[in-house]
């Protein structure tokens, strides 16, 4: 790919991520605004309480089975979630700002620029520490919304002998990422030294 085709795609992610960084703000103000209103008006504003999803499968309660949901709980767990994708949604903004960085040098024609190393092995950094943090809260949040729901006594059936809890983080997305990141950073760091020399050069 030539230089000028560099720049041009650069340049043009670049003006996407600014918009994508703007919803991102968006959607945290939105959440914001929501989780507010869950705290002040609670059950009234829980309107999808008949509904547990546990990944494999979708619990749907309707008529008697809705005595089973804590409604409390509940709306301290929305809080919670809400507040989870605020976080989220900051992490992926803080992100997109450091690719940004990266982009500055390869829209001026110069994607081995001193420094673009340090940054690529600042957004692995980055991923490994977001990625643990957004999988340890996404698995907290959906035990918590598990825990409002009596399943015991939804799946009351003698087949059932007990219900536990087996929901569990996802490393492996976040690690092979930030292993990545990191490889390229290595990669870019020799082509960096090409660059200085290639300059001392001329």
């Amino acid at each position: 790919m030539g230089i000028g085709r560099i720049k041009y795609w650069s340049d043009g992610l670049d003006k996407f991520l600014k918009i994508v960084q703007y919803l991102l703000v968006a959607a945290a103000i939105v959440c914001a605004v929501f989780g507010v209103l869950v705290t002040v008006f609670g059950e009234k504003m829980i309107a999808d309480a008949g509904s547990l999803d546990l990944g494999i499968i979708e619990i749907k309660l309707s008529g008697d089975g809705m005595k089973y949901v804590d409604m409390a709980r509940l709306k301290s767990t929305i809080v919670i979630k809400l507040t989870a994708y605020i976080i989220i949604f900051g992490a992926a903004r803080y992100f997109i700002g450091i690719f940004r960085e990266l982009l500055v040098p390869m829209k001026e024609g110069r994607p081995f620029e001193s420094g673009v190393s340090k940054k690529i092995m600042k957004l692995s950094r980055t991923t490994f520490i977001a990625g643990f943090i957004i999988e340890m809260v996404s698995s907290l949040t959906r035990s918590l919304e598990v825990g409002c729901y009596d399943l015991e006594r939804i799946f009351n059936m003698t087949a059932v002998e007990s219900i536990s809890d087996s929901i569990r983080p996802n490393f492996w997305w976040f690690i092979i990422t930030g292993l990545v990141l990191a490889f390229l950073s290595f990669v870019f760091m020799y082509g960096e030294e090409l660059q200085r020399q290639s300059d001392e050069t001329l």
